[in-house]
């Protein structure tokens, strides 16, 4: 067993997760979660904001006090949408690299992979049917994958789709976000799937901060518990339920709903859009939940050289 670190620098959230790695498994023993908001007016400016950099600096602080405590075999940060856009994204790497040392910039197909990886590696076999689509919604990107058999060559596609862009954007019109939605996803799915057979008994896998919280509120959990939300199965009918009662919440409402606090219920319903208009597209019947994604991947590329 060796003991390794991954950290996930998102548009929304940065994310430390370390964990014992052993055959392809990991066993967690510390993790944190910050609501940064890094890409905060991203779209308008192209900038990441002084004090969205601010806030991405006192996160790192806390996640190195917490990595100091662990004797780290390896140590993978990587930054995604809002670092790889901002035309400024060299002077935060700058401080975040004194703070937690090299930090990766990864493309749209780079993280979709990651994802995919992580996924996967809590997802059972018996669970694994193919072809297999995953979608993982961020805060900057909304990242495609489609795996045809079991192990080959993943097609994967980064879309500008994130709910917090979507959310700065179109606010509470809904209907606009929908038809931006569905207009990128239309082209993107025609690419992805080209050549392939894909019916109703589609898998369709969803990883990342929306697909999680979802499954939690559907299961009314009080407290997040990783554990039941890993492989639940959200109905089509149950995520439309979820539009409906979302959408009619004000942002302070959505926040104090268990596990979208820290500013998370600002942009849910932007997120479920995005899940609900591609499980419509795919005529999905279910969405299964995967609570491991790109941060397991992360750490699992870096413990095991993949």
């Amino acid at each position: 067993m060796t003991i390794a670190c991954g950290i996930d620098i998102g548009t929304n959230s940065f994310r430390l997760l370390v964990a014992e790695v052993g055959d392809g498994c990991l066993r967690p023993l510390a993790y944190d979660l910050v609501t940064v908001r890094l890409g905060e007016g991203l779209g308008a400016t192209s900038l990441l904001a002084p004090a969205a950099m601010l806030r991405g600096e006192a996160a790192l602080v806390r996640f190195a006090g917490k990595m100091a405590g662990y004797p780290l075999h390896s140590v993978r940060a990587c930054a995604t949408h809002a670092v790889r856009r901002a035309d400024n994204s060299r002077d935060f790497l700058q401080r975040a690299e004194a703070l937690i040392g090299p930090v990766e910039v990864l493309s749209g197909e780079e993280e979709a992979r990651l994802a995919l990886f992580g996924a996967l590696s809590a997802l059972p076999k018996s669970l694994r049917c193919y072809p297999m689509f995953m979608v993982d919604v961020g805060g900057g990107s909304t990242e495609l994958i489609l795996e045809v058999t079991a192990g080959s060559e993943p097609r994967v596609i980064s879309l500008p789709l994130g709910a917090v862009g979507l959310t700065e954007d179109f606010g509470a019109n809904l209907e606009s976000m929908r038809a931006k939605i569905r207009g990128i996803l239309a082209p993107a799915l025609r690419s992805i799937t080209a050549g392939v057979m894909v019916g109703q008994d589609l898998s369709l896998v969803a990883s990342g901060g929306t697909a999680t919280s979802l499954a939690a509120l559907a299961l009314g959990l009080d407290r997040y518990d990783a554990q039941l939300v890993q492989n639940y199965q959200l109905s089509q009918a149950m995520l439309h339920r979820l539009v409906v009662s979302l959408s009619a919440l004000s942002s302070r409402e959505c926040n104090a709903l268990p596990g979208l606090g820290d500013g998370r219920g600002e942009i849910i319903v932007a997120g479920v859009l995005v899940l609900e208009e591609l499980q419509q597209a795919l005529a999905s019947q279910s969405l299964l939940v995967s609570d491991a994604g790109l941060l397991e991947g992360i750490l699992l590329s870096g413990a095991t050289g993949c």
